[in-house]
């Protein structure tokens, strides 16, 4: 690879800064193993990036996960992943020694930590336009001010982010007045720091439900409805209100045309929502006529209906592809039996192995949204009548009944398969033994019709 000329670096190095953190790694490898100056420089070029970003994460780290969304798209408070980029580089352009300080990982790089963000936070407030994406960043912006104000609080914010795993869970009372003192401080920093300071921790959350938790231990007052809404941290309570209910409209509009694609996104919704719900009924103990009462209360009457509707069409969907007919037994007399002529590769089959999981999914979130007997019911409902078709099309097998054994045998595992997901274990063994019994009938010819196997 032949030396780079000016313009082919300025080109290269602009390819580098805009390279995902992911790609970054394989390309330096990848380079390194190439002969030539200009490999050389560009190795060099990726180093020197790679190091950039390992300061960048050292140094804006409470803040980190607000450049991006949340997985579960609760809302919160973010900012564009550019300005992350462009204020980072600025500020390491600026401050170089300081910048080098972060490398040592001691003391001495939290605290050239702490003062880089309060670089950043200054250098936001003077020119935002040069950090906000298409020049768009002004002092009307409130996300230019928020972000801000967030820098200020980062020397705060990188113990609060350590402390957060324990005030997520059970917190001992000294565990608990360090939130406080937490909140308190950042309250001196800014009248709005104690809900920017929750923000922070909010990004930090792996579950938004469990946010509450924190929420309502701010402030020894906090866990009363009625004060909460009133405060900063009442936002908190609102986000989770607007996602759970933005889940139940997207849960009702997959519901309308469910399957194979979307059925394991409804449950995992319906889980999701359950959750949030639960913890809003721990943490607050929502009073029914305020409006956030009656907003959860909408919801989780959404919500049941949806897992109702989900329960019984992993119902229809299994007597869908393991149907009966109508038999007749002796002159005009008829009854129900097992149709061993379903296909059993057909869209029905498929549309029940994918609905039938929901029910036992579904177990956990039954508690909170009160469907726990309907779906038992349905589960043993599908499990009685699953056990019984396997049964009676195995009779016919065995009778020599059927026109075409291998097919109805494949029914039959497709039974024991479903019967399975139900964790009715004992009737799924009690099918698996008797069709191995048919089948190795079958493989040495003594079915035939007339002679037929024992039912046991």
């Amino acid at each position: 690879m032949p030396a780079l000329s000016p313009a082919r670096r300025s080109a290269l190095l602009c390819v580098v800064e805009a390279c995902p953190d992911a790609v970054l790694g394989g390309l330096t490898m990848a380079v390194g193993a190439l002969p030539g100056e200009g490999a050389v420089e560009l190795a060099a070029m990726l180093d020197e990036e790679g190091v950039s970003r390992r300061r960048r994460a050292v140094a804006f780290a409470p803040l980190l996960p607000m450049f991006r969304p949340r997985a579960d798209e609760t809302p919160s408070l973010s900012f564009p992943p550019s300005v992350l980029t462009t204020l980072w580089r600025r500020v390491e352009r600026e401050a170089p020694d300081l910048a080098a300080f972060l490398d040592t990982g001691d003391a001495d790089a939290a605290a050239a930590a702490d003062r880089l963000c309060a670089r950043a936070a200054g250098m936001l407030r003077d020119d935002p336009g040069a950090v906000w994406p298409d020049g768009g960043g002004s002092n009307r912006d409130p996300r230019v001010a928020e972000l801000a104000g967030c820098l200020d609080l980062a020397h705060l914010a990188r113990a609060g982010v350590s402390a957060l795993p324990a005030w997520l869970d059970r917190p001992d009372p000294e565990q608990l007045a360090s939130l406080r003192l937490l909140i308190r401080d950042a309250e001196a920093v800014a009248d709005a720091g104690g809900r920017r300071m929750v923000d922070i921790l909010f990004a930090h959350a792996p579950e938004a439900g469990r946010m509450l938790r924190v929420v309502t231990r701010t402030s020894k007052l906090a866990d009363h409805q009625g004060v909460l809404s009133q405060s900063d941290m009442g936002v908190f309570v609102e986000r989770l209100l607007q996602a759970v209910q933005a889940r139940v409209e997207r849960i009702g509009e997959a519901s309308r045309r469910l399957g194979p694609d979307n059925a394991a996104r409804v449950t995992a919704d319906i889980l999701w929502c359950a959750d949030v719900l639960a913890e809003l009924d721990l943490a607050l103990q929502l009073k029914p006529d305020t409006a956030w009462g009656q907003s959860a209360r909408l919801a989780r009457v959404g919500v049941s209906g949806a897992a109702s509707g989900l329960l019984q069409s992993a119902a229809s969907a299994v007597h869908a592809a393991l149907p009966q007919h109508k038999r007749t037994i002796v002159g005009r007399m008829k009854r129900l039996a097992p149709w061993l002529d379903a296909p059993p590769d057909g869209e029905a089959m498929a549309l029940a192995a994918d609905l039938l999981p929901c029910i036992e999914a579904l177990r956990p979130a039954a508690g909170v949204l009160g469907y726990e007997a309907e779906r038992a019911r349905v589960g043993h409902d599908l499990a009685d009548y699953l056990s019984t078709w396997a049964n009676e099309a195995l009779d016919e097998i065995n009778d020599g009944e059927a026109a075409n054994a291998d097919a109805a045998l494949r029914l039959v595992g497709c039974a024991a398969r479903f019967l399975t997901e139900l964790k009715a274990l004992d009737a799924a063994r009690a099918v698996r033994r008797r069709a191995a019994a048919a089948e190795a009938a079958l493989a040495i010819g003594d079915l035939s019709p007339g002679v037929s196997l024992p039912a046991g």
